[in-house]
């Protein structure tokens, strides 16, 4: 059980694990680009991409052959299609909330609502 950094694309739990995250981008995109309240949504985006890809990544080295030599035993391809999906739009949408919460504090000026006098408008 040494570290393998092995990829089989054959296998059934690359494929699950593959198509779990194919059906995690649309929901941790899209999920991402509307609660963002940044002018800078493509960032947000972005950072929602790369938090669905290490969820892939997380799955394939927890339950595949990315790091080890043989598979998690017992592992059927259900079981690692419906966690990808879950556990890729759930990272996603977290970096993604992450980003825009770093970008808005940066850029807080822009984000704030103006202070208005009520004593100068009556």
């Amino acid at each position: 059980m040494a570290p393998a950094i092995n990829v089989d694309i054959t296998n059934f739990i690359f494929v699950a694990d593959f198509w779990g995250f194919v059906l995690a981008l649309p929901i941790a995109l899209f999920l991402a680009f509307w609660l963002s309240a940044v002018k800078s949504k493509g960032a947000v985006v972005f950072g929602a991409f790369v938090g669905a890809l290490i969820g892939f990544l997380a799955i394939l080295a927890w339950v595949g052959t990315l790091i080890f030599d043989k598979p998690m035993p017992n592992a059927n391809g259900a079981a690692i299609f419906f966690g990808s999906v879950l556990l890729c739009s759930a990272a996603g949408l977290s970096l993604g909330i992450l980003v825009d919460l770093l970008i808005a504090r940066r850029r807080s000026r822009d984000y704030r609502r103006p202070e208005h006098d009520f004593a100068e408008q009556h």
